[in-house]
């Protein structure tokens, strides 16, 4: 589903069957640490077997505001909402911004999404990652049997990230989704990245400009 979607830009076509969708869990086995690699891309056949938990946590703050990264990230999300809804794969939908952490949507299979449902979400104020992680992680707690897999979309502008990559990660695969612009008024902050290198079941994907 959306793990086929967001990587589709390195896919090896030639190891990938009809039908197959994107193992993260052992692609994070494969990767052991090192920086995602096309090589290191698992598939699993995808038809006809149930379908894990995809949770999408959505930064709403005024970072992402002003960048331009939140219009382009509801984008993205929109895509791989909709993909779901044709898979019948079950989602859930975290966002957070403004110091507050609210869940969208509850686990459950995904619903007949579209834009005007999307667009309408609001962004500004403050960043709480770690709350939001925190949200997200007592959730997923309570659905271990459905293989579940978080997807962060985020600029990880926060000083929250400094206290994470202490943090002991629940053994699940996370897909940092990096919305940080390459020149964020100067130094990129590369919080997606710290967490990526500190936490040996998550990756860091760039959200495409």
């Amino acid at each position: 589903m959306a793990g086929a979607a967001l990587a589709s830009p390195a896919q090896p076509v030639a190891q990938r069957r009809p039908g197959a969708v994107l193992d993260w869990p052992a692609t994070l086995r494969a990767r052991r640490g090192q920086p995602l690699a096309a090589g290191h891309l698992r598939w699993r056949q995808g038809l006809g077997q149930p379908q894990g938990l995809q949770v999408f946590a959505l930064d709403c703050s005024a970072s992402m505001l002003d960048s331009g990264a939140f219009a382009r990230a509801k984008g993205l999300l929109l895509q791989w909402l909709c993909r779901a809804y044709l898979q019948r794969m079950p989602v859930a939908l975290l966002c957070f911004g403004a110091g507050q952490v609210q869940w969208q949507l509850p686990p459950r299979r995904a619903p007949r999404w579209n834009a005007e449902w999307i667009d309408p979400l609001p962004g500004g104020g403050g960043t709480p990652l770690a709350q939001a992680f925190q949200a997200a992680w007592q959730m997923l707690a309570r659905w271990p049997e459905m293989q579940p897999q978080l997807w962060v979309l985020s600029d990880f502008r926060s000083p929250d990230v400094l206290a994470l990559v202490r943090e002991r990660v629940p053994p699940l695969a996370h897909v940092l989704v990096d919305c940080e612009p390459a020149a964020h008024g100067g130094r990129p902050f590369g919080g997606a990245g710290r967490l990526a290198d500190a936490w040996s079941c998550a990756v860091r994907l760039r959200l495409p400009w």
